[in-house]
């Protein structure tokens, strides 16, 4: 699959282009079309295009007819916003696919037809036709879906984390199709993917900005709903905001630490313990975010020029056996695997075996994280 496989034109009631015209969106535009497809060309495009996002197998396994698939997606600054429609299949993502991948976004679908079951890290996960779901790309998934239609809104970390303490708690949250909250943002959802190809680049950027907004104030809510304990960390009001702001300017500093960061904004320990306590304490949230941009140092393009040693180092992890321990228990795997990982990721793009479109802008198109 080429660039050259973007379609704009007539829509059907869908939203995905009903002709082949040469692109002609304000917004830069990609898709295809099983029916104007080989079936063989068809699976290998959809294997390409979610390549970024997922591991799939199994495609239309318990399904009487031939695997197909239909997508229609548009960048829309920086974020992505995308209809597929696919038959039944597997996804997966391990954390060699995470390191392969190299992108941290979260992901955001509404589920128009179809679903699925499966674990979100080690959360259970249970999605029908008007649930809306949210996943963390740096976090492992797996799912058996059924034959589905799902608008996806793919967004980078960064917008999140000026709303959330706790991005990664989005992982696995499912929003009911009967909730109000669920109603409100898939009618958004559906509109903005309706109105993307009339949508100017200029537009975009108020668009985004308070699509997110939106967002992060309905999932507050319902993280809140779902740990009523925890509210402090999912509120994230404007002094937890900015200790996190701080936290995350100086992770590679060996003068960050409790007392430092209370000293900085005239706290006792005592307040800052508490402020922290919800999601593990200081200590902890300090070396969960080191640990998360080590290993995203190891999934970059530059993986192949970094020592192990060199990015325990960056990020003030101790010595290379405590950096391996601590990294293999929080994503599964040692800090050698996701660099291997990540350098056949590179070595794929460069051979021109993964040049999809939608990679390559999830990779472009994400903003400078928040430090």
């Amino acid at each position: 699959m080429s660039d050259d496989a973007t379609t704009t034109g007539s829509t059907d009631a869908s939203g995905l282009a009903a002709d082949a015209a040469p692109i002609s969106s304000l917004l830069p535009a990609f898709g295809f079309r099983a029916d104007q497809m080989e079936a063989n060309a068809n699976v290998a495009a959809w294997r390409e295009a979610v390549a970024t996002l997922f591991d799939v197998d199994e495609l239309a396994a318990d399904e009487p007819g031939p695997f197909r698939a239909d997508i229609s997606s548009y960048a829309m600054g920086p974020v992505l916003i995308g209809l597929s429609r696919a038959s039944g299949q597997r996804f997966r993502r391990t954390a060699e696919t995470i390191a392969r991948s190299g992108v941290d976004h979260i992901i955001l679908q509404l589920y128009v037809r179809g679903g699925y079951d499966g674990i979100a890290g080690d959360r259970p996960i249970r999605v029908r036709a008007g649930d809306i779901c949210l996943f963390d790309l740096a976090q492992t998934l797996e799912t058996k879906a059924t034959a589905f239609e799902n608008v996806t809104l793919v967004v980078p970390r960064p917008m999140f984390g000026t709303h959330l303490l706790r991005v990664d708690d989005l992982h696995g949250l499912v929003l009911p199709g009967s909730s109000v909250i669920a109603r409100l943002l898939a009618g958004h959802l559906t509109a903005l993917f309706e109105f993307a190809p009339r949508m100017s680049l200029d537009e975009c950027h108020s668009v985004v900005e308070g699509t997110v907004s939106l967002l992060a104030a309905c999932l507050r809510n319902e993280l809140e709903r779902g740990d009523p304990d925890a509210d402090q960390a999912v509120t994230a009001g404007p002094s937890l905001m900015r200790i996190r702001r701080y936290i995350e300017a100086g992770l590679a500093s060996d003068e960050l630490s409790a007392g430092s960061i209370a000293a900085h904004f005239g706290l006792s320990r005592a307040s800052l313990y508490r402020l922290f306590a919800p999601v593990g304490g200081i200590a902890d949230y300090i070396r969960s975010r080191r640990l998360h941009r080590a290993f995203f140092d190891l999934a970059s393009s530059d993986a192949r020029t970094l020592r192990i040693s060199e990015v325990a180092r960056r990020w003030q992890l101790g010595t290379d056996a405590h950096f391996t321990r601590s990294f293999k228990a929080a994503y599964g795997i040692t800090p050698r695997a996701a660099r291997e990982a990540a350098l056949l990721g590179v070595q794929r793009g460069m051979d021109g075996t993964s040049n999809a479109t939608i990679s390559r802008w999830m990779r472009e198109i994400a903003p400078p994280r928040a430090d």
